[in-house]
């Protein structure tokens, strides 16, 4: 079926309206759709398995969401001690660039390291998707300042963070959508305590339903009887 000769483009489609497979026809005839391009397909392969943390400190990652308020929107941050489950870091507030993300990385590096990173025994590898923020120049020389090595997720494998993303759900399903928010200061306040309350009392099944402080210290005490041992 070959075009109406004489006919303007607008007259075509008209003729031709409430007839698809006409159209459509007509349209491979006359070479007017468009060709695929190969070229522009991404080749995104993955033969890494997501890593799974055989002690403290080994891995984190690190992710942010956004919440509804009636000042507009509250940017979350939040730094996932893999290991322990625990919300080592977060930041709360109405803009996230980079430097609110490092303000969070910031927070976990105090609390984990209150003696300095530096004395850290093992690699800390942070896990991030390929966001602007956590591929930023600035954060990217932050992190390999302070001897942070990241690591980003497959661009077809979302489960790469998927222990942050969880705690993403789990935040939002016992915070953030409980109730109306006024202000991103209000949540803030909200989120301080809500992370204080999560390490000290959400049981954990993964854990042997002991809470993230519990099973840190556990951790760290049989470490250290483990050294008293072969000392």
């Amino acid at each position: 079926m070959g075009l109406p000769q004489g006919l303007g483009l607008f007259e075509i489609c008209r003729s031709l309206a409430g007839q698809p497979k006409a159209r459509l026809s007509s349209m491979k005839e006359n070479n007017l759709l468009v060709r695929a391009d190969t070229r522009l397909l991404a080749k995104r392969f993955s033969n890494t398995r997501k890593p799974r943390p055989e002690r403290a400190n080994q891995w984190w990652g690190i992710d942010m969401t956004k919440v509804m308020t009636r000042d507009g929107w509250a940017y979350v941050v939040l730094v996932l001690h893999w290991y322990s489950k625990k919300v080592v870091g977060h930041y709360c507030g109405e803009q996230s660039k980079s430097w609110h993300w490092l303000a969070a990385l910031n927070k976990a590096v105090m609390r984990q390291f209150p003696e300095g990173i530096r004395e850290m025994e093992t690699e800390l590898n942070l896990m991030s998707d390929n966001g602007s923020q956590p591929t930023s120049g600035s954060f990217m020389e932050t992190c390999a300042g302070l001897g942070i090595k990241q690591a980003f997720t497959a661009y077809n494998n979302p489960k790469g963070n998927a222990d942050t993303e969880r705690m993403m759900r789990t935040l939002k399903e016992e915070l953030c959508w409980l109730r109306e928010w006024q202000s991103a200061t209000e949540l803030k306040t909200a989120l301080d305590r809500f992370v204080e309350d999560f390490n000290d009392g959400y049981l954990h099944s993964a854990l042997g339903y002991k809470t993230p402080n519990a099973f840190e210290k556990e951790h760290f005490e049989n470490r250290q009887a483990t050294l008293n041992l072969a000392a």
